[in-house]
């Protein structure tokens, strides 16, 4: 990837799953052959609060032809639009099938965190992990 921005700076997606140099879970989600990650969910998130494809690219540090490449490998997953433009092209926003796979991720995202603290503690307990 030439023209990937080394730069990337770090978004409000909650939660934060894996924070550098921290324990947590990462996750990945295979659709129809399509990876769902952390990234391009991030990124989603992030058109649903600005409202705008090119804001959400601008604040993950990428190009919005980068962005754009990535949201359409999330739509390529699912028959049903998960983004519609704005009348007279006035932004972008989630559809409301968007709005559940956003939700339902996010609920995956807090119970394998939860889960992962969970085992974080328990391996604290028995000190396998100093």
């Amino acid at each position: 990837m030439k023209n990937r921005s080394t730069d990337i700076r770090r978004s409000s997606l909650p939660p934060r799953l894996l924070k550098e140099n921290e324990n947590g879970v990462r996750i990945k989600i295979y659709v129809q052959g399509h990876m769902i990650g952390a990234g391009k969910m991030e990124l989603f998130h992030l058109v649903s609060q600005k409202g705008s494809i090119r804001a959400a690219a601008v604040s993950m540090g990428m190009s919005t032809k980068r962005a754009t490449l990535l949201l359409k490998t999330i739509q390529e997953a699912f028959p049903i639009p998960i983004l519609e433009k704005q009348l007279g092209n006035k932004g972008t926003k989630i559809t409301s099938f968007g709005e559940e796979l956003l939700i339902k991720y996010l609920e995956l995202c807090h119970h394998l965190s939860k889960e992962s603290e969970n085992f974080i503690k328990w391996t604290a307990s028995k000190q396998i992990i100093k």
